[in-house]
């Protein structure tokens, strides 16, 4: 069964650095919208990524957006060009970015985070300011509708 509740803890209590991005981020700012997956920016190195590999690997990961689901910990080799990874997992959809459109990359993104406790462990988020950019850049409409979601709680939290 999927669960990104436990997919998070696990993430978070085997120490991978990211930053909690996407929807996820949203509802720990008091977002109503309802996501279906993890978003995390992630430093995309090799060293970061062989690691990656080896934590998730009892979870299965494959390439989510291939039809033959290929697996995460065998492809791709080389990391040369790749920017984000979408897998799915035992636990649920993990979306990994390098860059944060309308933000900038991982460091980028990591230098304005906030850390928040999550299930016992110490999270960094996305500011509430790089969400909403974020967000708005994206442009999609769910990502507009939650932009204005955001941005009336910023006002509240200002007031």
């Amino acid at each position: 069964m999927k669960n990104l509740n436990n997919l998070l803890k696990y993430l978070l209590e085997n120490n991978v650095d990211f930053v909690l991005v996407g929807g996820f981020a949203s509802t720990l700012y008091g977002s109503t919208m309802v996501t279906r997956d993890i978003d995390i920016c992630y430093a995309m190195t090799p060293e970061n990524i062989e690691n990656l590999r080896a934590l998730l690997k009892g979870l299965h990961p494959v390439h989510r957006q291939t039809p033959s689901k290929l697996s995460f910990i065998e492809l791709p080799k080389e990391l040369k060009g790749v920017n984000n990874l979408y897998l799915d997992t035992d636990l649920g959809t993990l979306d990994i970015l390098s860059q944060i459109t309308g933000v900038g990359d991982y460091e980028r993104v990591k230098s304005k985070a906030i850390e928040v406790q999550v299930f016992g462990h110490k999270c960094k988020v996305i500011s509430l300011d790089d969400l909403i950019v974020a967000k708005k850049t994206l442009g999609r409409n769910k990502d507009i509708l939650v932009a204005q979601e955001l941005e009336e709680i910023k006002k509240k939290q200002n007031d």
